[in-house]
Parts: structure tokens; C-alpha cells; sequence
């Protein structure tokens, strides 16, 4: 029984690891397929991120055709995914949100709560305009 769990075992550690080599997302970061931003610290193409996009819900919520992952538990860092071209956009900033508004028909997004990056730290309501290019501050009360 004992072997069996083992070999079980085995097989589950190598399949997760065949979909994170065969991930075909690519992630952009102001229009460069990087996997970080400047001095930040997550790795956006790291093996759990590429399995998590791979996992993610692909129903059209944000942009007209594109996905808007909502950070578990209001706090993470959203990411964009064009399902189309399985092309991932992060977010620069960290969040820990109070309220995130977005629509399907749009590309603004709007944070109440604290966001984070390097030595930026605000807190506020702040909302983003997304192109494929960069996400822009558009609107801001602290």
C-alpha cells in the first residue's frame, strides 16, 4: 500500500511539473515579456504562477475579451489575461483591497484600499486604465 501511495505520489509531483514547462502563457511588462518589474520581487513566470494562470477561469470579465483575476482574500497583485493570445499582464503594485470595482465592458479597474510597490506606499482610492501596454493612474483621492 505504502509503494503504491509512493508511486502515486511521484506521478502527481511530475504532472504539475510537465504543465508548468508546457505553459503557454507569456508574460508582459510594459509591453517586454519580462518576468518582474524593476526591484520588485515577484517572479510572475515562476512555475506556481504559470500553473495558476493555466488554472484560472477564462470567463470574459474585464476589457471586452479579457480576464481580471481578483486576489484571494483582498490582498495579492491582479493580474490581466488575454485568453486569446495567453498573454498575462500583472499589476505592479501589491493590494490589500476594501473594494475593486471593474466591468466587462471596460478597461478601468478601481482599488479602495492600500497599494504597494518598492517604496511606493499609498493608501486611497485609485483607479487604472489598462492598455496592453502599461496600466495608467487615471484617478486618485487619498
Amino acid at each position: 500500500m505504502r509503494f503504491a501511495l509512493a508511486i502515486f505520489l511521484v506521478f502527481m509531483c511530475s504532472c504539475t511539473s510537465v504543465h508548468s514547462k508546457d505553459s503557454k502563457y507569456r508574460v508582459s511588462i510594459n509591453g517586454n515579456e519580462e518576468c518582474k518589474y524593476d526591484y520588485g520581487e515577484e517572479d510572475f513566470c515562476s512555475k506556481d504562477n504559470l500553473i495558476f494562470y493555466s488554472n484560472t477561469d477564462k470567463t470574459v470579465n474585464f476589457d471586452h475579451d479579457k480576464v481580471l483575476v481578483v486576489p484571494e482574500n483582498n490582498f495579492g497583485y491582479i493580474v490581466i489575461i488575454n485568453p486569446k493570445k495567453n498573454i498575462v499582464y500583472p499589476f505592479k503594485y501589491l493590494i490589500s483591497y476594501k473594494t475593486l470595482t471593474f466591468d466587462r465592458d471596460s478597461n478601468e479597474f478601481c482599488i479602495e484600499g492600500d497599494i504597494s510597490a518598492y517604496r511606493d506606499e499609498d493608501s486611497g482610492y485609485f483607479c487604472f486604465e489598462f492598455t496592453e501596454k502599461h496600466f495608467e493612474q487615471i484617478y486618485n483621492i487619498e
